[in-house]
């Protein structure tokens, strides 16, 4: 039996090639079949852009730029963070305190820092920036730097008459030259229509300007404060429109303002909702984070609230008590892949440090920051 199927199969041989060979020529005469589409997740999109509504052709409320650009290409003896390629998220990454130092710092010399940030803390500050107008200012964006301005009222607390009743806190917002200062600042800072940014911080840290911190009804006077201090921030934003046409201008607020609600005061978190309308009209928006604990946790929490409105800044970053280990390990968990795809996902789009105090303290973290903004800096 056995010799028998061995007979059998050799003599079906040359029919089973037969058969063989015109089944594979009619498969070649047929069509591919479809190749499945290639997944997709919103990091493979970019994961340093911000969702697409926040796009707009609007040429007076554009938003910042968020083209993911190639990283360097790595060279002999460049740190290990160059070398990847240019997927991962992107930042715009800024330091201050003023311009001039900002420029001249080490990590803006090293790494592609590419906006200077200068603070505005009340009309004292206008005599030396006025300086800046036929200098500082036009070099700058020559030399294709975005400039950030943040504007800070620290003036006594005091009752304030507004259209809304009387209130009590900082004076010199609602004040009657005000605005007018605010021309002349707008004048100063003032960049052609097209050209590098001119970014506005306005009232940072703006919940604590009334008597009564953090709460929309905490009392009449601190509401009244609340919705004098909008009609000043959407007056002062159409003066830098008409006057600094590269400007984009955002309300600052403080960074824990997240950590807890109360809608009954509308305090913490319930206090956007109550400034939902200003939010809105932004053209971006805008928080520091200096807690003197941890960091990372009100960043992330600060993104996603102000996220659902706009783009977001970091708009200063610093340990208000200047703690190294407070800064380094903030950084550390800050600027990572993981951190800044998750943060940048909800429209993180730039990140300034105050100073560069921390910096220069530690050689180790320097090179650290220096690192990770060359790695994931918007050049």
């Amino acid at each position: 039996m056995r010799g028998r199927r061995v007979r059998t199969v050799v003599a079906l041989a040359p029919i089973l090639i037969a058969v063989l060979v015109a089944a594979s020529m009619t498969a070649c005469e047929r069509d591919p079949a479809p190749r499945p589409p290639d997944p997709t997740t919103p990091l493979a999109a970019g994961a340093g852009a911000p969702p697409a509504a926040f796009a707009t052709a609007n040429p007076t409320r554009g938003v910042p730029t968020t083209t993911i650009r190639p990283a360097t290409t790595a060279t002999t003896g460049q740190p290990k963070a160059t070398t990847d390629g240019p997927s991962g998220p992107r930042l715009l990454f800024g330091i201050g305190p003023e311009a001039d130092q900002a420029r001249a710092s080490s990590l803006a010399r090293q790494a592609p820092v590419r906006m200077l940030t200068s603070w505005y803390n009340g009309p004292n500050d206008l005599g030396w920036m006025a300086a800046w107008r036929g200098g500082e200012v036009p070099r700058a964006y020559a030399a294709g730097y975005s400039l950030h301005l943040i504007v800070f009222s620290g003036d006594p607390e005091e009752p304030v008459a507004t259209p809304y009743g009387q209130a009590c806190g900082r004076s010199y917002p609602l004040s009657g030259r005000f605005l007018d200062d605010m021309r002349r600042l707008a004048r100063i800072f003032a960049g052609r229509a097209g050209g590098p940014r001119l970014y506005v911080s306005l009232f940072t840290e703006f919940q604590t300007y009334p008597c009564s911190d953090n709460a929309w009804s905490a009392d009449p006077a601190a509401t009244a404060y609340y919705r004098a201090i909008k009609d000043r921030f959407l007056a002062t934003q159409a003066i830098f429109h008409q006057l600094a046409p590269n400007s984009r201008v955002s309300l600052s607020w403080g960074g824990w303002q997240a950590r807890w609600d109360d809608r009954a005061t509308g305090a913490g978190r319930s206090l956007f909702r109550h400034f939902a309308d200003v939010l809105r009209a932004a053209d971006f928006q805008s928080f520091q984070a200096m807690a003197n604990d941890s960091n990372t946790a009100d960043i992330r929490a600060m993104v996603r609230a102000l996220g659902a409105y706009g783009p977001v800044m970091l708009a200063h970053y610093k340990p208000d008590n200047g703690s190294g280990a407070v800064f380094a390990a903030d950084l550390r968990a800050i600027l990572t892949d993981r951190y800044l795809a998750e943060v940048t996902r909800h429209g993180l789009f730039a990140m300034s440090f105050m100073d560069g105090t921390n910096l220069a303290a530690s050689s180790q973290m320097h090179g650290f920051v220096r690192n990770a903004v060359r790695r994931f800096g918007r050049a």
